[in-house]
């Protein structure tokens, strides 16, 4: 036993590794192999293979040796090459003679187009044989693998891996979730799955390469375009203020950093050295504008950046502004009693399930629109209240209704009321026509398929005039409605930007109904005072406004008047533009310019999904590039399905719910969880789910034990919740040094 035990040692040390380590003894530790390397003297625990990844460099699960010689690293990674060249190939012979029918057993195997599955069998035995760590349902599974109960299974094991890691539900929605799927199933059995190290390490920098490789494309079209700065601040769960920096041109919206700033985030010198570095990182010459929110701090350094820096405007985020101009509306007498009746009527449905499957017996459509802000929800949900007036006055006037409990308490008996009364039907009326020419304009402002800077001042002005056209026409009916949206608009929000955009944009500078306020022609030749440094360029500019507003040469194509409508005017400008170069430059920057800072508020979930109570030993430098890559990733998704957004599709509306959402959750009640219907199920369930409520509370006194359902009940919206959002092993601290050593 000895000489076989010398003959597998001199066996294994002609590996190439062993010339340049020596086997060390730590501890008189038995259990493992730990080799010194012998230029750097780093100690190695496991195996020649961990040393020769060490001394190619090759950043899988162990740290590069920095004192290797390259002849000496060249020598190790060809090894290493060679050998997993030739175990492929004898992986891939004992295929084919599976293919072949060779081994006895395997006739079943003939004619595959594939023999990806048999990846990991080493020999003829391995067909019969069964490996020791796979239990007898993953075999099973094995054999029964395109089959339905395969797939069964297959489906049971990723289950287990959300529930037992509290993975959301809606990560199952992910793309990636779905890439990583399939390159599972191509590669096939044998695969090793990543460890913790290699995820923090060679698999995190090298998805970070590929992430700034994706962005790098959008950040070559800048010095065409100019570009956006886009500022947002919110504060988190956990009292942290923080500040997402983002970059905008018409091709795209490219995530720079997020800053924490708790104790600075009321402070404009702070604010403005933030904006003011951010300009001087990505270049003056490319930075057109500063978006921010209209906070008082954000518009002090606004205007100090605005003093520096004499060639880029700071704008306010229109979205912003025109969601402030809803939210005083909704304090209108008029506005406040359609939506506070309107809201119990929205929560007594939608709280008891009895009501909710009755309803869907009349209507199928969604009363409750989930939108990207909280007063957008209101008056959409309005919308969706009037266009099922009709079912629900058909409801509660059905014999089902009178019969029920329901329409007999007092609860009911008001919701009633107010469902058959014409004066409610009257007030939401009133609310819908004096704000649906606003919510166009924030959906305007919002959307991301085009931008919208050559497009917000005419859709303000044609907004006003048919708030006054929807409410008759008299002075008196909309005077104090236009008072609200003028404070905001022409004080804060009206720019020479927006002016000097309308002016360039062939859709209203070919139109008949073209403004001739002087305003307009203000607004352009103060944009291109300060956006066109050069007298003698400004000079050539002016001059070819003559060659746009006539129509003449490129201008005059057949092509350019029968596009106007159908090319986003940024496009036009791209292609009709040639014959006025300078004046072309100064329109693609001025067009291209977004309107908000929306970008920055859809994607504040990302800082808190990765620093988490259980994730926040992440070195600060692993953190922001798990941020960095989350977030662009996020923007390149959706400027994806942006792209192929019907025109029908509302940009206004989101997919999800939030469950404490205030049209579904009334505070003054206490109900338990399981009464809150937030998803659509069938009447049915709704019926049996109401049916043994009913008999569980005449047996027993009603009594509430759930902590969950004691005071306000918002799901998911506490520290230990969001927690539970992203889960990580977490085993030594990560390196501060290198966010990608593997802490060996």
């Amino acid at each position: 036993m000895v000489k076989g035990k010398e003959k597998s040692n001199v066996s294994l040390r002609r590996d190439p590794s062993w010339k340049y380590s020596v086997q060390v003894d730590v501890g008189g530790e038995k259990t493992y192999v730990y080799l010194k390397c012998n230029f750097c003297g780093k100690v190695v625990k496991g195996s020649v293979t961990r040393m020769k990844e060490h001394l190619s460099c090759s950043h899988k699960n162990v740290a590069p040796c920095a004192s290797v010689p390259n002849n000496v690293k060249d020598e190790i990674a060809a090894y290493m090459k060679k050998s997993t060249t030739t175990k492929h190939l004898q992986h891939e012979q004992f295929d084919e003679r599976i293919e072949q029918g060779a081994y006895y057993g395997s006739e079943s195997r003939k004619g595959s187009t594939s023999t990806i599955n048999n990846r990991g069998a080493c020999g003829p035995m391995d067909q019969y044989m069964v490996n020791p760590g796979e239990d007898r349902g993953q075999t099973q599974m094995m054999l029964a693998a395109g089959t339905r109960e395969g797939r069964r299974q297959v489906c049971m094991d990723i289950g287990r891996f959300f529930f037992e890691n509290a993975i959301p539900f809606n990560v199952a929605t992910s793309s990636a979730y779905f890439n990583m799927l399939r390159s599972v199933g191509l590669y096939g059995r044998g695969l090793k799955a990543p460890s913790m190290y290699e995820l923090r390490t060679w698999i995190l920098k090298e998805d970070l390469h590929n992430t700034e490789q994706s962005i790098e494309e959008i950040k070559r079209t800048w010095s065409e375009t100019g570009v956006t700065i886009m500022s947002d601040r919110r504060s988190d769960m956990k009292s942290r203020s923080l500040i997402n920096i983002l970059v905008n041109n018409p091709y795209g919206t490219v995530f720079l950093r997020s800053a924490e700033a708790s104790d600075e985030v009321k402070n404009a010198e702070f604010i403005f050295n933030l904006l003011d570095g951010v300009v001087e990182e990505i270049g003056e010459q490319l930075v057109v504008q500063v978006v921010t929110d209209n906070a008082s701090a954000y518009k002090a350094a606004g205007h100090i950046l605005m003093e520096k820096r004499k060639h880029l405007y700071w704008t306010p985020c229109a979205a912003h502004c025109i969601d402030l101009i809803l939210e005083q509306l909704g304090d209108l007498p008029q506005h406040k009693n359609a939506l506070s009746k309107a809201k119990k009527i929205t929560k007594f449905i939608y709280n008891h399930s009895w009501v909710l499957a009755l309803m869907r017996k009349f209507s199928k459509k969604k009363i409750i629109r989930p939108a990207t802000t909280r007063f957008v929800t209101s008056y959409l949900t309005l919308q969706s209240i009037l266009d099922v007036r009709q079912p629900l006055e058909a409801m509660f006037t059905s014999t089902q209704w009178l019969n029920s409990a329901w329409a007999k308490k007092p609860e009911g008996k008001e919701i009633r009321r107010h469902i058959l009364s014409d004066k409610f039907w009257a007030s939401v009326t009133y609310a819908i026509l004096s704000t649906r020419p606003l919510v166009q304009v924030l959906r305007l402002v919002d959307a991301e398929k085009k931008p919208a800077m050559g497009f917000i001042y005419n859709a303000m002005n044609e907004a006003k005039e048919l708030i006054a056209h929807n409410l008759g026409g008299e002075e008196t009916s909309y005077r104090e409605i236009w008072d609200i949206i003028d404070a905001r608009w022409e004080v804060q929000l009206h720019l020479h930007l927006h002016a000097a955009a309308y002016y360039l944009n062939p859709q209203f500078q070919y139109s008949e109904r073209k403004s001739s306020n002087p305003e307009v022609k203000l607004g352009l030749y103060h944009c291109m005072k300060r956006l066109i440094p050069d007298l003698t360029v400004r000079e050539i500019a002016d001059l070819q406004l003559v060659l746009f507003r006539n129509r003449e040469e490129f201008f005059g194509l057949h092509a350019a008047k029968s596009t106007i409508a159908k090319r986003s005017p940024v496009e036009w400008w791209i292609q009709f533009g040639d014959s006025t170069p300078e004046l072309q430059s100064f329109a693609i920057r001025v067009l291209g310019l977004t309107c908000s800072s929306s970008g920055c508020e859809r994607n504040w979930s990302t800082y808190s999904q990765v620093q988490t109570k259980r994730r926040n030993r992440l070195s600060t430098l692993r953190m922001n590039f798990l941020v960095y890559i989350m977030h662009n990733k996020r923007l390149r998704d959706r400027r994806l399905r942006n792209k192929g957004l019907k025109d029908d599709e509302d940009p206004l509306v989101c997919e999800d719910v939030a469950s404490d959402n205030e049209w579904f959750i009334d505070d003054e009640t206490d109900l338990p969880l399981s009464d809150l219907q937030l998803e659509d199920l069938s009447v049915d369930v709704l019926r049996s789910e109401a049916d043994q409520r009913g008999a569980s509370t005449s047996a027993t006194p009603h009594t509430s034990t759930s902590s969950a359902a004691k005071g306000k009940r918002k799901v998911g919206n506490n520290e230990d919740d969001e927690d539970l959002t992203f889960i990580d092993t977490i085993g030594e601290e990560d390196s501060l040094e290198d966010p990608f050593s593997d802490g060996t």
